[in-house]
């Protein structure tokens, strides 16, 4: 888990997702009220689909990289996709990092202190003193492009929970200015409310 979280690391998503089973993570996704979200049986599978792997459920990752990196599939789509809303990120972020979905608290401190290593703070370099807790989400294909950052912020009084989405073309490649501006917004933003609310 904290490969998948810390370093968006594609095999220890998959690990988990087979370990916990990707229709049980479907059930309780649905049953906690995020009707915008969907995830795929697999990154590999999501992956083989969209370049158009005819044996997208099985394939391996050695059979995988040898496929050009062309969309032959949309990144959203109804078969293997990854997906969310802002309002599900919001939802879910701001019951967890509470304990809401936790039996025991050793296991919510273990989930705020992986999420605390998450890739997010070193994309958006968050300003000093902020206690975030989040994961990053992105995909780049051929034209299309997604960055989603998503947590909570905590300050000696309260929490901030947010989500930043940005999805856009751009011909060729990452389009790093783009990418640059996004997580700036993102650190404008964050320091306006460490302004107002830190001490």
């Amino acid at each position: 888990m904290e490969a998948m979280v810390v370093h968006s690391d594609n095999t220890g998503t998959d690990m988990v997702l087979k370990e916990a089973g990707a229709q049980r993570v479907r059930r309780f996704i649905a049953s906690i009220g995020m009707r915008s979200t969907e995830i795929p049986d697999s990154t590999r599978a999501f992956g083989a689909y969209v370049v158009g792997a005819p044996n997208y459920k099985t394939i391996t990752w050695e059979e995988l990289i040898t496929y050009p990196p062309n969309l032959v599939h949309p990144l959203l789509n109804d078969v293997e996709t990854l997906a969310s809303s802002s309002d599900d990120l919001v939802s879910f972020f701001s019951r967890a990092l509470q304990g809401r979905f936790f039996s025991h608290r050793a296991t919510l401190e273990e989930f705020r202190r992986i999420l605390a290593l998450g890739d997010i703070n070193y994309l958006v370099r968050f300003p000093l003193g902020m206690s975030v807790f989040g994961k990053a989400g992105y995909a780049d294909g051929p034209g299309t492009h997604t960055r989603s950052i998503a947590g909570g912020v905590y300050f000696p009084d309260r929490w901030v929970y947010f989500s930043m989405i940005l999805n856009w073309d751009a011909a060729e490649g990452e389009d790093s200015k783009t990418v640059e501006k996004f997580y700036g917004a993102i650190r404008r933003s964050m320091a306006l409310l460490q302004e107002k609310l830190g001490d």
